[in-house]
C-alpha cells in the first residue's frame, strides 16, 4: 500500500506544462499513482469552470478537486460539494474599499463564474505582451463587469457565493501598497503572486484561515486521515500552506527560492515534467 493516501497537485506551473496543457508523462503518472491506492486532488486558485476544464485532459479524473484556495472542495464523481468558506459582504466591502483607493477593480470568483473589470483586462494584455497566458477572458464562465454600479448589482446578486478575490496593478509597487491595505484589515488571507522576476504582481484574498493547506486538512479529516498521509506538489506562494503542513511538500524547480526553501524536497520544473518525477520517486517507487 502507497505511503501516501491523498496527492494534491496544484495546476499553474506544476501539473499544467508551460503551454497549460497536461503532458502525456504527467497524465500517466496521475494515472499509476490512482492505480496504485491513492487519490487524487487538483488544488488550485481557480475555479470548478476551469478545473473541470483541465482534469479533462488527465487520462483518467482526479477524485476529488479543491478550488478558490482552498474555500471549496468538490467530489468530482457526482459534483457534491462539501466545504464552503468564502468571502461574505463585510469582506468584499473592505476589498472594494481598497480598490477605490488604488483605482482598481477586481476579479470575483464564485465556483463557477469569474467576474472581472479593467484592471483584469489590462494585466492580461501586459501578461500577453510578454509572452502566453491560460487565461482567457472570453472563456466560459468568464464576465465582464464595467462600472461601480454594475460591480455592485453583482455583490447583491452573488452575496454568499464569492469564494475569492483577486486584484492587480500594473505597478508592482501599488500591489505592494494594496497588500499592506487589505493586511492592516485583519479579515483576509494573502497570497501574493510573482511574475517575471517582480515585474508584474498581484494578489489572491481568500477570507482569514481559508488557505490550500486548510482545504486539503478539511478534505483529508474527510476521507479518514492526517497530512501525514498528504503528499503536496506546488510552485507558488498560494502553496506555501499545503507544502508546510502536508506530509510530503514537493516543490516545482521552477518555483521561486523561497518556495523551494518551504517544501521537504524539489522536483523537475514544469517544463520536464516533474509531477511525474514527484509520483515514480516518492509514490510508485516507495510502493514498490
Amino acid at each position: 500500500m502507497a505511503k501516501y493516501k491523498l496527492l494534491a497537485l496544484d495546476l499553474d506551473g506544476t501539473l499544467l506544462g508551460p503551454t497549460s496543457r497536461v503532458s502525456a508523462a504527467n497524465a500517466r503518472a496521475v494515472r499509476l499513482a490512482q492505480q496504485a491506492g491513492v487519490q487524487v486532488a487538483l488544488c488550485t486558485g481557480r475555479n470548478l469552470t476551469e478545473s473541470r476544464s483541465f482534469n479533462a485532459q488527465l487520462e483518467a479524473p482526479a477524485d476529488w478537486v479543491v478550488v478558490a484556495n482552498g474555500a471549496a472542495a468538490e467530489r468530482l464523481s457526482d459534483g457534491q460539494q462539501f466545504t464552503f468558506d468564502g468571502l461574505d459582504r463585510k469582506r468584499c466591502e473592505a476589498i472594494f474599499a481598497v480598490c477605490a483607493q488604488f483605482d482598481t477593480d477586481p476579479c470575483l470568483y464564485t465556483g463557477d463564474s469569474l467576474y472581472y473589470g479593467r484592471a483584469f483586462l489590462r494585466f492580461l494584455q501586459e501578461i500577453r505582451r510578454r509572452g502566453t497566458t491560460s487565461l482567457d477572458e472570453t472563456a466560459e464562465g468568464y464576465y465582464f463587469v464595467d462600472g461601480e454600479d454594475a460591480w455592485r448589482a453583482l455583490l447583491d446578486r452573488e452575496d454568499g457565493r464569492i469564494l475569492k478575490a483577486i486584484l492587480h496593478h500594473l505597478d508592482p509597487a501599488e500591489v505592494d501598497r494594496m497588500v499592506g491595505r487589505l493586511g492592516e484589515t485583519g479579515l483576509f488571507e494573502l497570497a501574493p503572486s510573482i511574475m517575471y522576476g517582480g515585474a508584474l504582481k498581484n494578489v489572491e484574498i481568500n477570507c482569514k484561515g481559508v488557505h490550500k493547506g486548510r482545504g486539503l486538512e478539511q478534505l483529508a479529516a474527510r476521507l479518514g486521515f492526517g497530512m501525514d498521509a498528504v503528499m503536496a506538489v506546488g510552485d507558488s506562494d498560494n502553496d506555501l500552506t499545503m507544502l508546510r503542513m502536508a506530509g510530503l511538500g514537493v516543490a516545482m524547480e521552477n518555483a521561486a527560492p523561497h518556495i523551494r526553501a518551504a517544501a521537504d524536497v524539489v522536483t523537475g520544473s514544469n517544463a520536464a515534467d516533474g509531477v511525474a518525477q514527484a509520483i515514480y520517486r516518492y509514490i510508485l517507487e516507495g510502493n514498490a
